[in-house]
């Protein structure tokens, strides 16, 4: 009898272990240095919700992409996944995301910072969950202005001012003065100048194409001429260049590094003589009208989950505001919650260079977001601008002819867009 009794409390729990509800999540790049932190968050999800068991895998970003499309093809997605804002519309264009609208709650998705959510949003639906965020600011190193003869009190306030002081910085000191990562965003030297690349109508499709316009050849001029006569680092063209830039920086050969603020705990870490020496100082704001992307972190729901439902659960707690605090007491990042800059960790300065990095970067989590225009072949169209700059940086062909041609070619896949 003893021993039925055994053999039906074994067949119970089996049986139990089987009705789980098996939620398939996916991270990217966060183990080892966060293994016990995200555990420890999936550990609490489960004791809260003892017929949820969660299996977490972690994917290196580089991979990250085509593992998902692969795991999408074959029936066999993850449940959640950890993406982030540019990634989250390129799959929601694909139909590899289920929209959140139906899956969380109004006052869920409302805590989050509007414009966040809003670079999230395709065709009405929201495709993702901000979970943490980057703010970019200028690190400085306040011997290298000292000895260009500049006033460390007065970091530079534009753009042109920080070409103007490595200029000065290179003939001074015959150190660099920045190494900004160009091409990573082909459009970013062209903001900075408060020149869009293009307009949208109201329903964010390219109206028309303006970089082929005299004012853009004149600021690929600047960029390149100054690359040209060496007051740039050659690896700008190079690739690898924010690798090369903190390199660089942290041997005290970069006077400004434009990074994110987790920046700070690197050059603590590696060379605490150059943290003594630095200052940190925002960067240029955009001008009014400019539309300048962000990144950020996101949870996305893949769709061929079997439980949507609790999967979206599960991607609001892991964002929740106790969890996304605790994240960035451990590093130097930001939240995505609206409340969760009033805790006092984001407003108490402790004299500290963290500190006051992190003070400086909460004032632009409201203004953080992805421009999700719909660009028809988006990578194609990029990279071919990207590839019209570094020639003219070469000087392979003149930024006219070179932004003239790729303005046609853009033309041409809008027209073959339009025409389908």
């Amino acid at each position: 009898m003893r021993k039925f009794v055994v053999i039906l409390l074994v067949v119970l729990l089996a049986v139990l272990a089987l009705s789980k509800t098996k939620i398939v999540f996916w991270t990217m790049s966060l183990k080892p240095t966060f293994t016990d932190f995200i555990q420890g968050i999936i550990d609490r999800y489960e004791e809260l919700n003892p017929d949820v068991e969660i299996v977490w895998e972690d994917v290196p970003w580089d991979v990250l992409q085509q593992k998902l499309l692969a795991a999408f093809s074959s029936g066999n997605p993850p449940d959640v996944v950890n993406l982030n804002a540019q990634w989250t519309i390129e799959f929601a264009q694909k139909k590899v995301l289920f929209p959140l609208n139906d899956l969380l709650p109004e006052e869920v998705i409302n805590q989050y910072f509007d414009n966040m959510i809003k670079g999230l949003t395709w065709k009405g639906g929201i495709y993702g969950i901000p979970w943490y965020t980057a703010v970019d600011v200028i690190f400085y190193n306040k011997e290298i202005f000292e000895k260009a003869g500049l006033d460390p009190k007065y970091p530079p306030r534009t753009w042109d001012e920080i070409l103007l002081y490595s200029v000065l910085i290179k003939e001074k000191t015959g150190k660099y003065g920045a190494l900004p990562t160009i091409f990573q965003d082909p459009s970013a030297i062209f903001n900075w100048d408060g020149l869009n690349l293009y307009t949208v109508d109201e329903n964010n499709r390219i109206k028309e194409v303006l970089f082929d316009r005299l004012e853009y050849a004149h600021t690929l001029n600047k960029w390149a001429t100054l690359y040209k006569q060496k007051y740039i680092p050659s690896e700008i063209v190079q690739g690898g260049e924010w690798t090369r830039a903190t390199e660089l920086y942290q041997a005290g050969e970069l006077a400004m590094l434009i990074t994110g603020v987790q920046f700070a705990d690197r050059v603590k870490w590696n060379a605490p003589e150059i943290y003594e020496k630095s200052d940190v100082a925002p960067i240029p704001a955009p001008k009014p009208g400019v539309r300048m992307s962000g990144w950020y972190s996101t949870l996305n729901v893949v769709r061929g989950s079997k439980n949507p439902k609790e999967a979206a659960k599960f991607a609001a707690f892991v964002a929740n505001l106790e969890n996304q605090i605790a994240f960035c007491k451990l590093v130097t990042i930001f939240p995505t919650l609206k409340t969760a800059v009033n805790d006092p960790w984001f407003s108490k300065d402790d004299g500290t260079l963290a500190a006051k990095a992190r003070i400086m970067g909460a004032k632009y989590l409201e203004n953080i977001t992805f421009y999700n225009d719909d660009i028809p072949f988006r990578k194609e169209a990029f990279d071919k601008l990207k590839d019209a700059i570094i020639q003219v940086f070469l000087g392979q062909k003149d930024p006219e002819t070179a932004l003239e041609e790729t303005a046609k070619y853009w033309r041409y896949l809008i027209q073959t867009q339009q025409s389908k």
